[in-house]
């Protein structure tokens, strides 16, 4: 049976334009995050919170916490998710260049110590240390595995299946599909993303490799069949794809063989104006409704199960 555990990157609010600044720490939306994750629980999620330094340290971040802990702990897992710029122990620089807002291009003693305060302050905040791990901007490098193994974790989810970040200084990960890895013992599971179109088969064809595709952007012909059926990249979450969107790729990953799904969203689209999701009302309104529906159908499949990270080994 697929599982499927809601991973939500949990952090500060900031211009995605603006540049990486140690600043950039205000959280606001503490109370709409709550209402709205303990609606998807109650209609069936488990939520896997991977918060960095600035959401954990500030008032409201520790207020989600507690609501959660108190009333939720079955249904809820606190995970880390390494922000470098708003994370200590910090570098001379400010703002943080591009480069190094991905946790994997630092010094590995940087990267260490970066993530090693992390996990003390969520161990210390919450009273158990964290065992799943979310790069920021998905951003794991040469050292990050053999980082994660030393500081006891046991999961991460930094993977994006066919995304390629490179254009940027960020990692490739266009090799990789929607299967579960491991990598120096870490079990790596990857947010769902994959290739959707008017043709459930030829969906399930580009989702089976990551050379599919390839092999058609490679001739006219294929680039011709790409556009007459309407094939399209989408990520498992509400921000910036639809309902139906979602619904069509979970289809294609079960059908591929897919063990373990990822529906995830930034913490602050729960707030209007806070993300570039949810940047106007009906984009806010249509990003809550369509995380809730989508969470409804799959806790109403006989297909899929929900589950959190760090009891995953234990239910396979």
């Amino acid at each position: 049976m697929t599982k499927l555990s809601i991973v939500v990157h949990t952090e500060e609010e900031f211009d995605w334009d603006g540049g990486f600044y140690r600043s950039n720490n205000k959280v606001t939306h503490g109370k709409e995050l709550t209402e709205f994750c303990e609606k998807l629980i109650q209609v069936g999620g488990k939520i896997v919170f991977a918060m960095d330094y600035a959401f954990v340290s500030s008032e409201e971040g520790k207020d989600v916490i507690t609501f959660f802990q108190h009333h939720y702990p079955n249904d809820v897992e606190f995970a880390s998710h390494l922000h470098p710029w708003v994370n200590p122990p910090f570098e001379d620089c400010d703002p943080v260049p591009e480069k190094h807002s991905y946790p994997g291009n630092l010094p590995y003693s940087l990267e260490f110590e970066k993530l090693k305060c992390l996990t003390e302050l969520i161990e210390k905040t919450v009273g158990k240390r964290p065992t799943t791990y979310l790069a920021g901007r998905y951003g794991v490098g040469a050292n990050s595995y053999a980082i994660l193994s030393k500081l006891g974790y046991t999961h991460d989810v930094s993977i994006s299946a066919f995304a390629d970040f490179t254009h940027q200084d960020g990692p490739d990960f266009s090799d990789h599909t929607n299967h579960i890895v491991t990598k120096e013992d870490i079990t790596c599971l990857p947010h769902s993303t994959g290739y959707v179109s008017w043709l459930s088969s030829f969906s399930n064809y580009l989702n089976k490799a990551p050379n599919n595709l390839n092999k058609l952007n490679s001739n006219i012909i294929g680039k011709v069949c790409l556009r007459l059926l309407g094939v399209e990249k989408v990520r498992l979450s509400a921000e910036g794809f639809n309902f139906m969107q979602m619904q069509k790729l979970a289809k294609s990953l079960l059908a591929t063989g897919s063990q373990h799904l990822i529906f995830s969203f930034h913490s602050a689209s729960v707030k209007k104006g806070c993300t570039p999701y949810s940047k106007s009302a009906n984009e806010h309104s249509r990003f809550l409704s369509d995380s809730i529906e989508f969470i409804k159908l799959v806790n109403n499949s006989s297909n899929d199960d929900m589950g959190l990270l760090n009891s995953l080994i234990q239910k396979r």
